[in-house]
């Protein structure tokens, strides 16, 4: 760009503070002119052979010196020396230094590899400084270097030993275990490739010809007197010999070993006592040798006798009044007599009860359970639930549910559910949630829902959902939605959404809304033509303009006689970058005089003085 264009036009009437800090902006250009521009300008161009000045651009990381196609011949640098130790090349924090006719590069300075991350790269070392990476033993398992200049370290074990010699540069493993083996007594050894086989060439084992009767625990009977060493004596310590008694004969067989013990008097075979129900202390035995064992009839069980063949039959009485408990094949109570439950598995096609309200669940309904109720689940609606109020879940409405209102899930509507409402999901309105409020997914309206708000979708309008707001989708109204505000879709509204407020998202991330108004996210970008949208603030009506049309960058009317700005407006060009506000054609401001930049240059040129430019500026008409 040869100059400075950024100049903005003033409104009548026109300061002498605005001129003059337009002319001072025009002495500016007109150095930067000076400066930038080389011969055929009339001025002396700046001569880059001979600088006494650092060179040093303005944005660090922005400038370059040269590009891939326009490349610098030669760069000269100057030997780095203690007394000058920033000379030499820097890449980055890298430097590479000169000394003498030796290139110094910094320490793990690499070669190859990815360009922005090093990895796969090789670090530079002196080729005559080899050595082994990897140290393999017996073709299996190996050593292998972690980083450059590791040490393999050679330890010695059970029976080896090591020594080493700096000056021969060896080391000597030596066997400072067993040497030789020798025999003694009952022993052999033989010596094959270093492997010394010690073998026991005495008594290795006792073995019975006999196998052992069943029942007869292993060595049973029989004393060794030692374990280990000669002469060891095994002696029977049992039974020796059986002798007969009165009513008793015992006769042996020689071949087999066998002794046989039998009664020569054998008595009546009779039960002595009669045990019931396991009860060993107290068992029935006769008292005397007349004495009658007596057998009753109980509750439901009929007793009868034959006494031709003599049987005793026990029979069920197929009626009779049940009192007591039922158990079942495995102990477990099914009927409770005394505190009136049932207990077990119910299987009925029908099920009716006399109670105009059901408390199903161990504790449910337990407290002021209102009229019509239902609670349904372990600590469903414990504590006063409501008139027809539904609680399903464990601890679903728990305390203090409101009349008609409904919690389905674990924990929904745990503790102060308002009349009305409804929550269905884990933990939805757990907490307080007012009259006709609705918490539809887990933990949505889970703390403080206001009445008639709705929350449906994961973790919606979780703490402090204010009264009428509606907050749908994953994490939508999060946190202290406002009162009346709507958030639709992914983490809309996700927290303080102001009240009166609307937010669509659908961009994947959070979008919020500090004020009372519409916020939509995203909006689909078009550079083909589009009608520019408007609101009709006594209506409330979204509508499009009949007159404006946008075609790309281009504002465009079919009526340009009528498009008029009845305000102040202001024009703002973005200074950092030089950007200037184009008219293809002249540009009529109404009310003020129009300066172009030749008519201005030729005021600055003409003027002697700022007086003069500021008498030349007054004439002008």
């Amino acid at each position: 760009m040869p100059f400075n264009t950024n100049i903005t036009p003033g409104r009548a009437p026109i300061l002498w503070s605005e001129v003059n800090e337009a002319f001072t902006k025009v002495n500016e250009n007109f150095d930067i002119l000076v400066a930038t521009i080389g011969g055929g300008s009339g001025l002396t161009p700046i001569d880059f052979t001979s600088l006494d000045t650092d060179v040093t651009p303005t944005t660090d990381d922005l400038r370059s010196l040269g590009d891939t196609t326009h490349r610098w011949q030669s760069v000269f640098t100057s030997e780095h020396t203690t007394a000058k130790p920033l000379n030499g090349v820097w890449a980055g924090n890298a430097q590479i230094k000169g000394v003498g006719y030796t290139i110094n590069l910094p320490v793990n300075s690499t070669v190859g590899g990815d360009p922005l991350t090093g990895i796969g790269a090789d670090l530079i070392i002196d080729p005559d400084k080899t050595f082994f990476k990897e140290i393999q033993v017996n073709n299996d398992l190996s050593v292998v270097a972690t980083i450059f200049g590791d040490t393999v370290n050679f330890l010695s074990g059970s029976g080896v030993g090591l020594a080493v010699s700096s000056g021969a540069d060896s080391i000597t493993f030596s066997n400072t275990g067993i040497l030789s083996v020798s025999a003694g007594l009952g022993i052999t050894t033989a010596s094959a490739s270093g492997v010394a086989t010690v073998t026991n060439a005495g008594v290795r084992s006792l073995q019975s010809t006999t196998a052992l009767p069943s029942g007869r625990a292993t060595g049973a009977g029989i004393n060794i007197t030692g374990s280990v060493g000669d002469n060891l004596r095994i002696t029977n310590a049992g039974v020796i010999s059986i002798s007969s008694g009165v009513g008793i004969t015992v006769s042996a067989d020689a071949a087999t070993g066998d002794v046989t013990i039998t009664n020569s008097a054998p008595a009546v075979n009779a039960f002595t006592q009669i045990q019931v129900d396991g009860d060993t202390v107290n068992r029935l035995q006769a008292d005397a040798v007349s004495d009658v064992l007596n057998i009753n009839s109980g509750l439901g069980i009929a007793l009868s006798k034959t006494v031709g063949t003599d049987t005793l039959t026990i029979a069920v009485s197929p009626v009779f009044d049940l009192k007591g408990s039922i158990f079942g094949d495995d102990s477990t109570k099914i009927v409770d007599a005394v505190e009136n439950k049932v207990y077990g598995g119910i299987f009925a096609t029908t099920l009716r009860t006399e109670e105009t309200k059901i408390a199903l669940g161990a504790s449910a309904g337990s407290i002021s359970q209102g009229n019509n109720a239902t609670a349904v689940g372990w600590l469903a609606g414990y504590n006063t639930q409501g008139t027809a109020a539904v609680a399903v879940g464990r601890e679903a409405g728990e305390i203090s549910q409101g009349q008609y209102a409904v919690s389905v899930g674990p924990g929904a509507g745990y503790t102060g559910q308002g009349g009305n409402a409804v929550a269905i999901g884990y933990d939805a309105g757990f907490t307080a949630q007012g009259s006709a409020g609705v918490a539809i997914g887990y933990l949505s309206g889970n703390n403080t829902q206001e009445s008639g708000a709705v929350a449906i979708g994961y973790t919606t309008g979780q703490i402090t959902q204010r009264t009428g707001a509606v907050a749908i989708g994953w994490g939508a109204g999060q946190t202290n939605q406002g009162a009346n505000a709507i958030a639709i879709g992914y983490r809309a509204g996700f927290t303080n959404q102001n009240a009166s407020s609307i937010v669509l998202n659908a961009s994947g991330v959070a979008v919020e809304a500090a004020a009372a108004g519409f916020f939509v996210n995203p909006i689909r970008f078009s550079s083909s033509s589009a009608k520019a949208l408007m609101y009709d603030a006594a209506t409330s009506e979204l509508i499009y303009s009949s007159v404006l049309e946008f075609i790309g960058s281009t504002i465009s009317t079919s009526d340009s006689s009528g498009l008029t700005v009845d305000v102040q407006t202001t024009f703002q060009t973005d200074v950092a970058f030089q950007n200037d506000i184009t008219v293809a054609e002249q540009l009529t401001v109404k009310g003020s005089r129009v300066i172009n930049l030749t008519e201005l240059k030729s005021v600055v040129a003409a003027s002697v003085s700022f007086a003069d430019f500021q008498t030349r500026i007054a004439a002008l008409a």
